[in-house]
């Protein structure tokens, strides 16, 4: 795959690990797939199904819960994209990981980062994904739209990221892990964990 003019350094990302531990919640992983764009780098985020469960309508990533048939964090991210948006694995070069992060449901998610071949088809399975969305990566990695919301979940106030999108409402899970993967960039400062 194309990886020049990265807006990452590979070298910075974390290594992968097999498995999480399932006592800090429910293992989980996600793909960070990004693709090389006439107009710049961009970047496969979801808007979910307004029916589900979890997180329903929400701005995220493909992926999902680790499935006994995974051998690895890997395979979960790539069997759940190929699931929810149709993306064949064959078309994702895995480039390395981010921070691990702790979803308010439970899920202990491992954001995994790979570059996908360009003009690719995705269908979105519409039992999980309301729309595929193919965001330019740039105004997503930009610091000056990052910042922090508080707002109260069953009474107690909680403390999550957010992202300054024209379109989109971008925060908690999904604008941590876009606030991490700016962070791999050149002069870029990591994170610390936390949605």
């Amino acid at each position: 795959m194309n990886s020049a003019n990265l807006p990452i350094i590979p070298e910075k990302l974390n290594p992968i690990p097999v498995r999480l531990n399932a006592e800090a919640g429910r293992p989980s992983a996600v793909l960070v797939g990004l693709i090389a764009g006439d107009d710049g780098w961009q970047v496969i985020m979801t808007e979910r199904a307004h029916h589900l469960a979890h997180h329903a309508g929400q701005i995220s990533f493909p992926g999902g819960k680790v499935e006994g048939s995974d051998a690895s964090l890997i395979d979960t991210a790539l069997r759940e994209a190929g699931e929810e948006v149709a993306l064949p694995r064959d078309q994702v070069e895995i480039i390395g990981g981010l921070n691990t992060v702790v979803s308010p449901a439970g899920f202990i998610v491992q954001p995994i980062v790979g570059l996908v071949a360009p003009n690719i088809d995705l269908i979105a399975a519409p039992d999980e994904v309301a729309e595929i969305l193919i965001l330019p990566l740039a105004p997503l990695l930009d610091p000056t739209r990052h910042g922090r919301e508080t707002f109260l979940r069953n009474g107690t106030p909680r403390d999550v990221s957010l992202i300054n999108h024209d379109q989109h409402h971008i925060w908690g899970l999904s604008a941590s892990i876009l606030i991490d993967l700016a962070g791999r960039g050149e002069g870029g400062i990591l994170p610390s964990k936390g949605i």
